[in-house]
Parts: structure tokens; sequence; C-alpha cells
């Protein structure tokens, strides 16, 4: 029951992660976290993303998860499940 638990835990805490790709003059950028109750673990998805966006580039698009509260989708996602967020642009 123990490794258990901390394998769920080692799960928990390890959801998250982020990076980004880049070609040419585009890039993409892609962040994701674990949310429990409204709280995102180990950060919140978008903050993550967009804090790999280079200096000077134009974003051109925004990708996701509903973390609203009024909506059944986000609702459950809010609750206990993985959100993720997508930027891409120019550089």
């Amino acid at each position: 029951m123990k490794k258990m638990l901390a394998f769920c835990v080692g799960v928990v805490l390890l959801s998250g992660c982020s990076g980004m790709r880049e070609t040419n003059n585009q890039f993409s950028t892609h962040a994701e976290c674990f949310r429990i109750l409204g709280y995102p673990i180990p950060e919140d998805d978008q903050a993550a993303a967009r804090a790999l966006v280079p200096k000077g580039a134009t974003i051109t698009d925004v990708q996701s998860s509903p973390a609203d509260w009024k909506s059944f989708v986000g609702f459950i996602g809010n609750l206990f499940w993985f959100h993720q967020t997508t930027v891409s642009g120019t550089k």
C-alpha cells in the first residue's frame, strides 16, 4: 500500500512538463499540469507555456484545456484531470 501511495504521489508531482520546438521562423510551446480541486500541480499550464515564448515573437494560436467552473468539461477537469496549453507563432 505504501509503495502504491508513493507511486501515485510521484506521478502527480512529475506530471507537469513544458517545452518548446523551433523550426526556421516558427515556434510552438507546450505545458501540462495536473489539477486537483482547481489547484494546478506543479504550476499553471497557461503561464508556463507563455513563459517559453521567445521575446519579440508574434503569437498566432493558443489552445488550452477548459479551466472554468461553469461548463461540464471545465468543472470535471478542475476537480481531477490533466490540463494542457499550446502556444504557437512566428519569430
